[in-house]
């Protein structure tokens, strides 16, 4: 081997040597990245120019229009007006006493209390007015009759809402119908029959605002005369009872009326 060989040799083992004693050189700690500068401009904060605008909100629903809902209240406050029909009961020997007694015209008051939408309870009172035409062979002139009712009424209604308001009633009080004419003399005399009475009948009425109803009703009015009481008129007490049953007597009358309802009260 040759000198310059063996130099080289020599020159390799004294640097392995080194780097053994040495070892590996520790890594270097990463340098931060630089922080960002700041952009020459701020946020817009004005109201000049307005954000994109957003998705239109949905249509509101179109309101179904539909029959209104009339709430019932607890008053009722009812006049009425209308037409009826007396009726005479024949006697065991004739009906003169009222025979041709015929229509007329009649007026009440009723005032319930609708303790429910199904049910009220009150009182009222009517007032009729009929035609009187005697027989001929009586000889009277200036001839009328009439009726009175008072009692208590209990009725039953079908819909608890709506603009429709049916309903059946029941009464039951006292009541009088009777005739007036003049005889020949110039003295006027009055028949009047009178006893309990009882009353049945129905109607529906139709709803006009929150507070008011119309409608018709057709009742009946039975009265259950024990005698026949027949006066003066002039009313100095000069007074006999006659029988019912020989020349017949009033007894009841149908009456077809319109009502107007007022209400009043809370609404149920």
């Amino acid at each position: 081997m040759s000198a310059r060989a063996c130099f080289l040799t020599l020159m390799l083992l004294v640097g392995s040597a080194r780097a053994a004693e040495t070892g590996p050189e520790p890594e270097s700690a990463p340098v931060p990245a630089p922080a960002p500068e700041p952009a020459p401009y701020s946020e817009w904060q004005g109201t000049a120019h307005a954000g994109p605008p957003g998705a239109a909100p949905a249509p509101a629903p179109v309101p179904v229009v539909g029959t209104p809902i009339y709430a019932r209240r607890t008053v009722e406050l009812i006049p009425s007006l209308g037409v009826a029909l007396a009726n005479c009961r024949a006697g065991s020997e004739s009906d003169d006493r009222c025979q041709g007694v015929g229509a007329g015209g009649l007026a009440g008051f009723t005032g319930l209390w609708r303790v429910t939408p199904y049910f009220a309870w009150g009182g009222g009172f009517e007032l009729a007015s009929f035609r009187y035409h005697p027989p001929e062979e009586l000889e009277l002139r200036e001839a009328g009759a009439a009726a009175v009712w008072l009692g208590l009424i209990g009725r039953v209604y079908f819909n608890d809402e709506g603009s429709l308001d049916p309903y059946v009633q029941l009464g039951m009080g006292v009541g009088a119908l009777g005739t007036s004419a003049k005889d020949q003399a110039g003295v006027t005399w009055e028949e009047t029959g009178a006893g309990p009475a009882a009353q049945v009948g129905g109607g529906v009425d139709f709803h006009l605002s929150r507070t008011l109803k119309l409608g018709p009703s057709l009742t009946y009015t039975r009265v259950f005369v024990d005698k026949i009481r027949r006066c003066q008129a002039s009313g100095d007490g000069n007074c006999v009872d006659v029988p019912k049953d020989e020349d017949g007597h009033l007894n009841s009358y149908l009456a077809l009326t319109a009502r107007l309802t007022i209400m009043l009260g809370g609404e149920h």
